[in-house]
């Protein structure tokens, strides 16, 4: 159904390759598999020939490989090499093409399973018609592959002709596509952070990236001081925030009840101080776990639980991997929840920070449920005002009656060097133009990057939510900001 939907000059058998590919190693250029008695067998085009005629059933190991490859991993190969071979025109006729031979296969009881990342059943598809494409494609594959018999209903299957997808132009607009990218948040409980975000940060680029799961991947600038990066008003924002990051809720309520609200920042810098005399706060990354708090509360509006200072106050030790715990609520057509496990990294160059940025997420991947307890726990209860427990404890441990605890998601900003630009002979706004265009083409050009490490790293079929800041000189600039706010006792600037 889905090679109805390629551009005629494509061929059935060579198109069918593409598809099973999606079952091999990536990088493979022809599709082949292990048999029983150790031999490898490639197929040739007689082979999809004789699957497209239905004198051909796909063998055990082929509908093994199906069944133990991750689905998010051929739902990324479907997105990055078979979506963008159909026609656009030709898409939704492919997948109403598809639901008409599922609901008509009798052989296909109605509770039947058919995804694999979604859960579709035939009762379900009966009442579909809002689909994210990949997912869908990618579903119909896994179950179609292992799980079917392609020599049953032979002549109906000889029937399916290139121009097979044209009966269903007249239901095409009865089909709806929505991709699946940033959620629509909602702040189940009230952001900590303050100030005006857009004040001192720039958005610059969103991308893409080729996962399955909601994410979030955007590239930011400071504010510009002529030539410069308005560094002094990143200071007064992080200044402003820094008592919101270090104390929790329940901690700023008995300020507030005190009426001593205004010597937070004071007590928050005097704390992190001490902590770092006393070794029991790790130097180096402080900037950019304050950083991530503020964009994952300013940009994705996901309200902080608790920020690695917190942990750290219950108990003395460091014993999380976490740069900082949120809780994201979505207002999606079906709501979620996510306890999103954040990591930080500000290095000079760019990659080297996403990978190392990327190894330390997966240190918390391997353990999220460690990682997790920190928000289940009586620690937990401690940190907020009763209300607001009260608010959480139903979305995070929720009755068996209430639905699901939330899912596990991740949370990275990375910060590094600006490169490739020069001041020279250039009038401010022609130099602030070209540093807003290489910061662009930064994320751009990172983007198959990004996509290698969430495979390398085993996030697929993770939320991601990424953020890149630049800097004049990372390395730098986080220790002189770190410096001037701890310095600086929350003086006025």
């Amino acid at each position: 159904m889905t090679s109805c939907a390629i551009p005629a000059e494509r061929k059935f058998d060579s198109f069918c390759e593409k598809i099973m590919l999606s079952l091999c190693p990536l990088g493979a250029t022809a599709f082949s598999y292990i048999s029983a008695d150790g031999y490898e067998v490639t197929y040739s085009y007689t082979n999809y020939n004789k699957i497209h005629s239905a004198g051909q059933n796909l063998p055990t190991e082929v509908m093994q490989m199906a069944l133990k490859k991750d689905a998010h991993v051929i739902e990324r190969y479907f997105i990055q090499t078979i979506i963008p071979a159909m026609e656009e025109a030709r898409k939704k006729n492919a997948v109403l093409a598809l639901k008409n031979v599922i609901l008509k296969d009798a052989t296909i009881a109605d509770t039947t399973q058919l995804g694999t990342i979604g859960n579709l059943t035939k009762n379900d598809l009966k009442k579909k018609n809002e689909f994210v494409l990949s997912e869908f494609l990618a579903d119909v594959f896994i179950y179609a592959v292992a799980k079917t018999d392609n020599m049953i209903e032979s002549t109906f299957t000889k029937s399916i002709k290139k121009d097979f997808y044209a009966a269903y132009n007249p239901m095409a607009d009865t089909i709806k596509f929505y991709e699946v990218i940033k959620p629509k948040p909602v702040a189940a409980i009230p952001l900590t952070s303050k100030g005006k975000f857009d004040k001192v940060f720039t958005p610059v680029s969103s991308e893409k990236l080729s996962i399955s799961a909601k994410h979030d991947f955007q590239i930011f600038c400071l504010k510009f001081d002529d030539y410069d990066f308005d560094y002094h008003g990143l200071w007064r924002h992080l200044r402003n925030n820094i008592g919101y990051y270090v104390y929790s809720r329940a901690q700023i309520e008995t300020y507030m009840e005190d009426d001593e609200i205004s010597a937070l920042a004071y007590d928050a810098i005097a704390y992190i101080k001490k902590a770092i005399a006393d070794g029991k706060l790790p130097t180096g990354n402080e900037l950019g776990e304050l950083l991530l708090y503020i964009f994952l509360e300013q940009v994705l509006v996901a309200p902080k639980l608790m920020s690695k200072v917190e942990i750290g106050n219950h108990g003395g030790l460091m014993t999380s991997e976490s740069s900082g715990i949120h809780l994201l609520t979505a207002n999606e057509t079906v709501p979620f929840s996510q306890v999103i496990l954040g990591t930080s990294m500000i290095k000079g160059d760019l990659q080297t920070a996403i990978d190392s940025a990327f190894a330390d997420a997966q240190k918390l991947k391997n353990r999220k449920k460690d990682e997790r307890r920190f928000v289940e726990s009586n620690i937990f209860a401690a940190s907020f005002p009763t209300k607001i427990y009260d608010q959480l404890e139903a979305i995070i441990l929720p009755s068996e009656t209430n639905g699901q605890k939330p899912a596990t998601a991740f949370g990275m900003f990375v910060g590094y060097s600006l490169s490739g630009v020069s001041a020279n002979g250039k009038p401010v706004n022609e130099y602030q133009n070209d540093v807003l265009e290489q910061v662009r083409n930064d994320i751009q050009n990172n983007v198959p990057f990004i996509e290698a490490k969430i495979t390398q790293y085993g996030f697929d079929g993770y939320s991601m939510y990424i953020y890149l800041l630049s800097f004049a000189d990372a390395d730098e600039d986080k220790k002189d900001i770190m410096d001037k706010l701890l310095q600086s006792g929350g003086g006025q600037a």
